[in-house]
């Protein structure tokens, strides 16, 4: 579950029926505006997914968090938090006690093991966390994980990624655009580019344009800051998620970048049969973080 700047949206999501393409199946889609987080939104929504026995997740706003890279602490497990708590006093504009925090490696130390490893580390108010929590709750429903769009779009890409293969994969939206690289599971870089052009209408053709180049220089920059500092992964294409509307984006970036640019279709990722709306572009765009998020369980 996602909550946009102008709707709560949602999915139920279940494994590959037993002999069937190996897709994960998307069995409904809701959405509720407006975007706001309450028991009437999630009755709602419950109304229309079903109750069922499966595990709820909520996917936290932008503005609700920060995702950083810092340093891998050289403790145990058992005093990474901590320790990360307090690398992050001057990361964030609120008393790190209050802050709820979750972390993940990026694992390089096998492949290079003299360079130091780092760690991706997500910060948000623990008021927010709870907040999300309590309206669940008061909704009469058991949250199970409170997530992230990086690590949704990184689930998205480890459904076409192959063995080996590092993957590009760039989604844009309305709050922004957002560019990851995985390989093997594994999220190794993850973007995030404020850009407001790119509403469900067409804006001035020539900003949109820039706008386009703009990101295609992002992307092309992300790739050389991989080849130059993860010599181990290569990225063997770039993949554009579901757009809302028609654009070029495919073209500008085909232009400027030395690799296959293709765009992606998520009915070639999840079963879409008992929800054919998804089979429309402008659709799929609209979920496509909850669908993502929905790939953790």
């Amino acid at each position: 579950m996602i909550v946009d700047r102008d709707a709560v949206r949602a999915v139920t999501v279940a494994a590959p029926a037993s002999g069937a393409s190996g897709r994960p199946r998307v069995l409904a889609c809701a959405e509720q505006a407006p975007g706001e987080l309450n028991t009437k939104t999630l009755a709602s929504l419950t109304k229309t997914l079903g109750n069922g026995n499966g595990n709820w997740l909520y996917t936290l706003r932008r503005p609700d968090y920060k995702m950083l890279v810092l340093p891998a602490p050289a403790v145990q497990a058992g005093e990474m938090e901590q320790s990360l708590r307090w690398a992050l006093t001057n990361q964030v504009d609120y008393p790190v006690d209050e802050a709820n925090v979750a972390w993940m490696k990026i694992p390089t130390l096998e492949q290079m093991p003299n360079r130091a490893e780092h760690v991706y580390v997500m910060v948000a108010r623990q008021d927010v966390v709870t907040g999300a929590e309590q309206a669940f709750k008061a909704a009469g429903i058991d949250l199970a994980a409170v997530d992230v769009h990086e690590t949704a779009q990184r689930n998205i890409a480890n459904l076409v990624g192959k063995p080996n293969e590092g993957v590009g994969l760039l989604r844009v939206g309305r709050d922004g655009v957002q560019f990851t690289v995985t390989y093997n599971g594994v999220l190794y870089m993850e973007r995030f580019v404020v850009e407001a052009l790119f509403d469900d209408k067409p804006q001035d053709p020539a900003a949109e344009l820039r706008a386009m180049e703009r990101i295609a220089l992002q992307v092309q920059r992300s790739l050389a800051f991989i080849e130059r500092n993860m010599s181990f992964l290569t990225v063997a294409r770039v993949l554009i998620a579901p757009l809302p509307r028609p654009m070029p984006l495919e073209k500008t970036i085909t232009e400027l970048l030395d690799l296959p640019v293709e765009m992606l279709n998520l009915a070639d990722c999840f079963d879409c049969s008992q929800v054919p709306d998804l089979l429309q572009d402008k659709n799929q765009a609209r979920f496509f973080t909850a669908l993502g998020a929905a790939l953790r369980f």
